[in-house]
């Protein structure tokens, strides 16, 4: 069994981090492999819904979110980390939603 985190601020080492950092470390401490996903510095494009992927498997962009989708989808849970901005959660986030 496999969680990862997905941690979507836009800043490295920032509060969303640290408090994804201490979910998966109560789930560790269940004897559950972990993983953390930081999509600081990390180039993804936006959807732009050419359905490649559904046609295909694979996105036509070649950007980072192929190794991330990847370990999303091998995962048996996975936690979705954002700050919120205005109200919404942040861009990054959104990107791998």
């Amino acid at each position: 069994m496999k969680v990862v985190g997905v941690v979507g601020s836009a800043r490295t080492g920032g509060n969303t981090e640290i408090l994804t950092s201490i979910a998966l470390d109560e789930i560790r401490k269940e004897g559950i492999k972990t993983e953390l996903i930081n999509l600081a510095g990390k180039r993804i494009e936006p959807c732009d819904g050419c359905r490649a992927c559904s046609e295909t498997g694979k996105c036509h962009y070649k950007d980072d979110f192929e190794e991330i989708a990847e370990k999303m989808i091998e995962a048996d849970g996975i936690i979705l980390a954002s700050p919120v901005y205005y109200g919404a959660a942040s861009p990054q986030i959104g990107a791998v939603c």
